[in-house]
């Protein structure tokens, strides 16, 4: 049974080519790397031209796949030079791209069609529903939202028949992946454009909070899920994705050997008896996860959301994880080592509880995991020992503050002697032959590539003949190159001369032939150009302005609609807290009224949503507006939408035609201009038409399945009230900027939204000038008096322009 196991791909980070070789060496299958462009870790060491040639030539050389990151958004000039960027790496045998926009994926597969590509985690997959619009663009593979539970990966299982590639370790978002604007807001590093800033891990304040959780509200633990393998393979994920682009190379080479150790004793024992290796080895799986701690972990480990939200189910999740933030420190937490028993002047006394090694590096820490002082270890210290030190004048260290190594000197070194300074060596099988009168031969094979090459006629040896012992000293010497003979086969005839120089010139021919050999297999053609690819623009021309507004609650509508607003032609509700039954009586209290009725789904939208979520309207409803890719599946295939009533929200990303050109294809006619465009970038867009374009909302910095009121004080709602919003909680970063958080629990997700809105009316009638003319207010907690004043003119309030004029990186 245990042969007809699929194994997954253990598939590694490569942040630079010195990873790359390690993650290699530790036995990975597969590397993801960024290229010197559009990959969404631009400040990695990621290697270009030809650098990035040669790790795509050493990958295929040891067997290993590599995917290249082009996993950001791609603004329309860019999309022009991605042809020129990716053709070289095409034709060298890349393994598959991973894809985030719409527009790229169009024109990659169009351009390559021999080359795989990869749905990012950027497009926040939530379900294995939309095989049939994706793998027409040449999509193979998915990689789900990491908030998935493990039910929900089966369900995605059975649902889909690509591959699905899910992360098993490294850092979290707090935002589910390619929902999230808030560095891009906040300084214009967008994380759609592979820069983000990472405001996640900054401290906040929270208003009115008594509590003393820790200030890092939004900074998630490090995941680990190698307590899932076996779960994670019984549900058929095909990859084993691994975190850490940002990470040194000791990082990727360790937590990939730990991982391939894990999954080959499964593929070997299967489940029953891998199940029982981990309970007799219970002592040996606890020190590889401690070790995992010590290469790096942020505030302990988390297995995320395998076992659930971390709000629904709330105590489930609680018990089997604890909290899923690391709200007291962002950064490597180290291990516990020790605690200070003793505070002197300039001294202080600490009891270890592990051995500490030379060189290791140990923090003292408050109770607020603050670091007080950190020194490095001179000598071997055993567990139990009392350990004496200096510390820094200054330093506010206390009795009772823990002390924890944050690294683990003979550790890395060890690491670095098995992965990272010596050369992974490819075993070969060699065939020397050579008689009288013959030229001698040499043959290698490496599984089911061969080279041979050919020397000189060999004579009868005057003296000095030479033998087996002589001619395999001479082959076997593999020197700096890839391989090493595993076996070697020497056939000579006695008394033969063969000189010691042609056998070191066949040695090296024939190794660099075989490489040849095997690297050649991946080498393509391109055929394609990017002038096959170019499709007529639509004239823009200036049409007469249209409104459209957004509403949440039913006060919002009867406010509204009490306007009497000239050129007011449609109305979008927001689902979050209506019932079916009060979205029936808005759409027609709108259609009363002559105005069209559109429904807004989801941010999120999961399985649970699917099967037990209304949002059928029949001929009553004039349209939908869309937010992911499970919405316009649902509503064509199960509703029975036609494409021509659907409008893609904002946060589809239409930043550059061909983008709208995908939706085009797919019947969808309208789409909402993205947040991150300036209006000079939109007048290069070559397709404007049906673009419509938000003119005042509070933007949503983040879409997260935490529940925030859960991790700050244990909100007393517990989600009783589905279509309740529960009490905005506000909070600021240390510049005095506020934010707002609301729970959804009817979706069970929280959106923090920028508290100073963005209101574009001035810019109006640039707008029209460049075709733009449908014009959409969204109001999300707003009064009556502040919708009166926004929709008549006369908002004097405090507000932000967005990216309209300063563009994101």
């Amino acid at each position: 049974m245990a042969n007809q196991i699929k194994v997954p791909e253990i598939l590694a980070p490569a942040g630079s080519f010195e990873s790359l070789k390690a993650a290699v060496a530790a036995g990975c299958d597969a590397v993801y790397i960024g290229g010197s462009r559009f990959g969404a870790r631009a400040y990695a060491d990621n290697p270009e031209g030809d650098d990035m040639l040669r790790a795509i030539d050493y990958c295929h050389i040891y067997g290993v796949k590599i995917y290249m990151t082009v996993n950001t958004l791609l603004k329309e000039r860019e999309i022009a030079e991605l042809y020129s960027f990716l053709k070289p790496y095409y034709e060298a045998g890349l393994d598959a791209v991973i894809v985030q926009d719409v527009g790229a994926m169009r024109n990659i597969h169009t351009w390559f069609p021999e080359m795989e590509i990869h749905a990012s985690t950027q497009m926040t997959i939530t379900m294995g529903v939309s095989d049939d619009l994706l793998k027409k663009y040449g999509v193979t593979r998915i990689v789900p939202a990491r908030e998935l539970t493990i039910g929900e990966l089966e369900q995605m299982r059975k649902d889909t028949l690509m591959e699905m590639e899910v992360f098993v370790h490294g850092a979290l978002c707090y935002c589910y992946s390619g929902q999230c604007l808030f560095s891009s807001m906040l300084g214009g590093r967008s994380g759609n454009r592979g820069r983000c800033a990472q405001p996640c891990r900054q401290p906040y304040l929270v208003e009115g909070n008594k509590s003393d959780i820790g200030d890092y509200i939004l900074s998630p633990k490090e995941l680990c899920n190698l307590p899932y393998v076996c779960e994670m393979i019984e549900a058929g994920i095909d990859s084993f994705k691994i975190e850490g682009r940002m990470k040194r190379p000791e990082y990727t080479a360790f937590v990939t050997s730990i991982f391939r150790k894990y999954v080959d004793l499964y593929a070997v024992m299967g489940k029953d008896a891998y199940k029982e290796y981990l309970k007799k080895h219970n002592k040996e799986f606890a020190n590889d996860m401690e070790n995992l701690q010590e290469i790096y972990n942020r505030g302990g480990f988390t297995q995320g959301y395998l076992e659930g939200l971390s709000g629904v189910p709330y105590e489930k999740n609680k018990s089997k994880n604890g909290k899923m933030l690391s709200v007291k420190r962002p950064k490597h937490g180290g291990v516990l080592v020790g605690e200070v028993i003793s505070v002197g002047k300039g001294r202080l006394k600490y009891k270890t509880v592990k051995e500490l090694y030379p060189h290791d590096v140990v923090e003292f820490c408050n109770d607020n995991m603050e670091q007080e002082y950190e020194y490095t270890i001179g000598e071997n210290k055993k567990a139990g020992s009392i350990v004496e030190a200096k510390f820094k004048y200054g330093s506010l260290i206390h009795r009772g503050d823990k002390v924890y190594r944050t690294k683990k000197a003979c550790m890395l070194e060890k690491i670095r002697a098995d992965f990272i300074e010596k050369e992974k060596k490819i075993p070969v099988i060699g065939e020397f032959y050579a008689s009288n009168g013959q030229k001698a031969h040499l043959k290698v094979k490496c599984g089911e590539d061969e080279y041979t090459v050919y020397g000189d006629v060999c004579d009868i040896a005057l003296k000095n003949p030479a033998t087996k012992e002589s001619v395999a000293k001479s082959i076997s010497q593999t020197g700096t190159t890839k391989f090493k003979f595993q076996k070697l086969d020497i056939l000579i005839e006695a008394n033969l001369f063969v000189p010691v120089g042609m056998l070191k010139k066949m040695r090296r021919e024939v190794l660099a032939g075989l490489e040849n050999e095997i690297l050649s297999k991946y080498r393509r053609n391109c055929a394609k150009s990017a002038d096959s690819h170019n499709e007529t623009n639509s004239k823009k021309e200036q049409k007469q302005s249209e409104m459209i507004v957004s509403v949440m609650k039913l006060e919002q509508l009867q406010c509204v609609l009490e306007l009497n607003i000239s050129g007011l032609k449609k109305i979008y509700l927001r689902t979050e807290l209506l019932n079916a039954g009060q979205l029936k009586d808005a759409v027609n209290m709108i259609n009363s009224k002559g105005i069209d009725a559109y429904i807004v789904m989801p941010h999120i939208f999961r399985k649970n949503v699917w099967e037990k979520q209304n949002f059928e309207f029949e001929n009553e409803c004039a349209g939908y507006v869309i937010k992911n890719f499970e919405e316009f599946t649902y509503l064509t295939k199960k509703c029975g939408v036609t494409p021509e009533k659907i409008v893609t929200d904002a946060q589809m990303y239409t930043m550059n035609s061909d983008a709208v050109r995908f939706w085009r294809e797919n019947g969808v006619e309208r789409f909402t201009m993205p947040f991150e465009l300036t209006m000079y970038e939109m007048d290069e867009l070559a397709d404007t038409e049906g673009c419509e374009f938000i003119m005042y909302t509070h933007i949503p910095m983040m879409v997260s399945a935490q529940c925030i009121r859960h991790n700050i004080d244990e909100c007393a709602a517990l989600c009783k009230d589905k279509n309740k919003m529960n009490d905005m909680l506000c909070f600021e970063d240390r510049k005095k900027r506020k934010f707002m958080a609301i729970n959804y629990c009817k979706y069970c997700y929280n959106i923090i939204y920028k508290a100073k809105p963005l209101y574009l009316k001035k810019y109006e009638e640039v707008l029209l000038e460049k075709g733009i003319s449908s014009f959409r207010y969204d109001f999300t907690f707003e009064d009556c008096e502040t919708i009166k004043e926004i929709l008549c003119g006369r908002y004097r309030g405090d507000y932000d322009e967005g990216h309209m004029l300063n563009g994101v990186e």
